[in-house]
């Protein structure tokens, strides 16, 4: 494939919303977006949520909603106009010449086909390959990006991979086709650190040896610090700085630029009071969990898991994507029975309300709302399910909890759709803390938010977790959040708990060759030097307030 035929240009894109009449309503969500990536070149495009990175990823393929629509400027893919081409010239540019690499695979992904299904498409269409070369090929880039087990991997639906996995499959579809421009939107916001260096290394070796031009779509500057050319700053659908990654990361221009920068990085919290050493309110001994058949004793997904969390103690459980941490939780909140070993709860709650004193915040928030249903009527189910309550006294426990979390008691009669990620997030919160938990486990709560939002997620929960004594479990693969939040760190490897300690001393001298792994994954701009000029030019904006966006 010719260079000429794989350079992405894009010139003054305006993209509206259209109104009632069919004409546009002129406000325009994308206003002169201007932007260029080269064959072989690595270019990052950052920003906050609802700044407009998706709609520009969207608008190169065509595939805008139908309330959307281009009307202005250009996208050009070598000297094919992409706002012109007929819907055969687009889908043969399609997962072929243009890839593209989603945030949120599972809902991506078909549910009703294999991974082998999904990957022999773009083989066959783009590549030519069939038959048995189309599954070797395919088993060779579910290994490339990881698969331990590529022929496990093949034969497995959607459903059965964690969030990790099927991100690396996603990745391997996206590089099926053998595109000369990959567009990545988020491609590894919900991966451990180890495995984002992984995929980062693989699209940078792609782009040296075969010249593909990647266009990396993030809300974190500093995961992609070390491999972008250039970085491009978007906010309200305009572009609002630009230039190669060493002078636009230790010279910002903008304020939005700088509080972007500050953050990117999370400093320990130390404003907590210390937990109380005494009381254990939880404690898991010796616990498993298989998956399969139970003859066959199938995947182990827990293997002999003790721990313990302590009243007013934030515990971080840390571990690779597969290691068992979602699982783990699900057992704790009993959505998962364990096939071995005890859970107990020593809460203060007594008779049918300890069965919600443990509560979870789940991964992806739109995938924990039903979709058809408003806010309202999702934050209504678990009070009429648990609680002999009035309509009004559902009503105001409804209101105060939003009031709590800090969102716009307007957005109960939203539905799912029409909210944002950060608002979804904190409405997830809501509907836990309606049930006067004890106990709150959060399941990388915000590996999906930006920067900004993750910050005032995070000193959410920090507020909530003082102001009601509550003990959380805080599931994360960002040893950032980790270092940020918790008291205490457990490292889960293949299902088993491979080292506990206190946070401030897991960071500075991990033990298990398996952390020591995870904190220097998690380290990669400091390594680059990059960091320690931050500190000293970017001149840090301070650390959002509960309830700033």
């Amino acid at each position: 494939m010719s260079p000429e035929n794989t350079r992405l240009v894009l010139e003054d894109l305006k993209v509206s919303q259209k109104a009632a009449d069919g004409g546009t309503s002129g406000k325009h969500l994308l206003s002169g977006v201007s932007l260029s990536v080269d064959p072989g070149e690595f270019v990052a495009l950052v920003g906050s949520s609802g700044s407009g990175k998706t709609l520009t990823a969207m608008s190169c393929f065509q595939l805008l909603p139908p309330s959307l629509g281009i009307t202005g400027g250009s996208i050009r893919l070598g000297g094919l106009d992409l706002t012109r081409a007929s819907e055969q010239e687009l889908n043969s540019v399609r997962g072929g010449r243009l890839g593209m690499l989603f945030q949120q695979p599972k809902r991506m992904f078909n549910p009703n086909r294999s991974i082998e299904q999904h990957l022999k498409e773009p083989l066959r269409l783009h590549a030519g390959l069939r038959g048995s070369k189309a599954r070797g090929k395919a088993l060779e880039l579910l290994e490339e990006v990881g698969f331990a087990d590529p022929l496990k991997g093949i034969r497995a639906y959607p459903h059965q991979l964690s969030g990790g996995m099927a991100q690396r499959a996603m990745t391997a579809l996206a590089l099926a086709g053998q595109p000369g421009m990959l567009l990545a939107d988020e491609p590894t916001s919900a991966l451990d650190k180890v495995l984002e260096r992984q995929i980062l290394q693989l699209l940078d070796r792609e782009r040296r040896e075969r010249g593909l031009g990647i266009l990396y779509i993030t809300h974190n500057i500093a995961s992609v610090a070390a491999f972008a050319d250039r970085v491009l700053v978007m906010n309200s659908g305009s572009i609002v700085e630009a230039g190669p990654v060493g002078a636009l990361l230790t010279r910002p221009k903008t304020a939005y630029t700088r509080e972007l920068l500050a953050a990117a990085r999370l400093a320990p919290e130390s404003r907590r009071r210390p937990p109380s050493r005494e009381r254990e309110i939880l404690v898991l001994k010796g616990v498993g969990k298989h998956f399969g058949p139970r003859r066959k004793l199938g995947h182990a997904a827990l293997q002999d898991v003790s721990l313990t969390l302590r009243r007013g103690e934030i515990l971080g459980v840390l571990g690779q994507s597969g290691s068992g941490k979602s699982t783990l939780a699900k057992a704790i909140v009993g959505l998962e029975t364990a096939g071995t070993g005890t859970i107990t709860r020593q809460l203060d709650a007594a008779g049918p309300r300890s069965a919600t004193a443990v509560q979870l915040v789940f991964q992806e928030p739109h995938g924990a709302f039903d979709p058809r249903m408003t806010l309202r009527t999702s934050l209504q189910a678990p009070l009429r399910a648990h609680h002999g309550l009035s309509p009004a006294q559902r009503a105001q426990r409804i209101a105060a909890a939003m009031q709590e979390v800090e969102l716009d008691a307007a957005l109960l009669d939203k539905r799912p759709g029409q909210c944002s990620g950060g608002q979804l997030q904190r409405a997830t919160i809501a509907r836990a803390l309606l049930l006067e938990p004890q106990v709150l486990i959060c399941d990388e709560a915000t590996s999906a938010l930006d920067a900004l939002t993750q910050r005032t997620i995070l000193n959410l929960l920090l507020r909530l977790q003082r102001e009601r004594e509550l003990s959380l479990i805080v599931i994360s693969h960002d040893m950032d959040v980790v270092r940020y939040m918790c008291d205490r760190v457990a490292v889960l490897l293949e299902g088993r708990v491979v080292e506990v300690a206190e946070t401030k001393d897991f960071f500075a001298a991990p033990q298990h060759q398996h952390s020591q792994a995870l904190v220097e994954a998690s380290i990669p701009c400091r390594a680059d030097g990059l960091w320690s000029v931050l500190d000293a030019r970017a001149a840090p904006s301070p650390a959002p307030t509960p309830g700033q966006s």
